[in-house]
């Protein structure tokens, strides 16, 4: 028995693992804004250094709330912050 739950462990293991791999790694989530110029501070602020803004989109998620889409170029890659807008 002790053998099969180390088999099933390790499935896991190695199956969560997978799942980090292929996740996006460009998406940020950060702290919550008011409107979308505050959104866009707090992703400048979290890219840190020379950043450029590319865009910034309102969403609304599945739940109903909003979430401000900000992407911004850093160091030659492009992230995505998802920051939430406060109720």
């Amino acid at each position: 028995m002790p053998r099969l739950q180390f088999q099933v462990t390790a499935f896991a293991a190695g199956l969560l693992l997978m799942v980090l791999m292929f996740a996006p790694a460009g998406i940020v989530y950060a702290a919550e804004a008011n409107n979308q110029q505050q959104a866009v501070q707090i992703a400048m602020r979290q890219s840190g250094g020379d950043s450029k803004l590319l865009s910034v989109d309102t969403i609304r998620n599945g739940n109903g709330g909003v979430v401000y889409a900000v992407k911004i170029l850093s160091n030659g890659r492009v992230r995505v912050f998802r920051i939430p807008k406060s109720q």
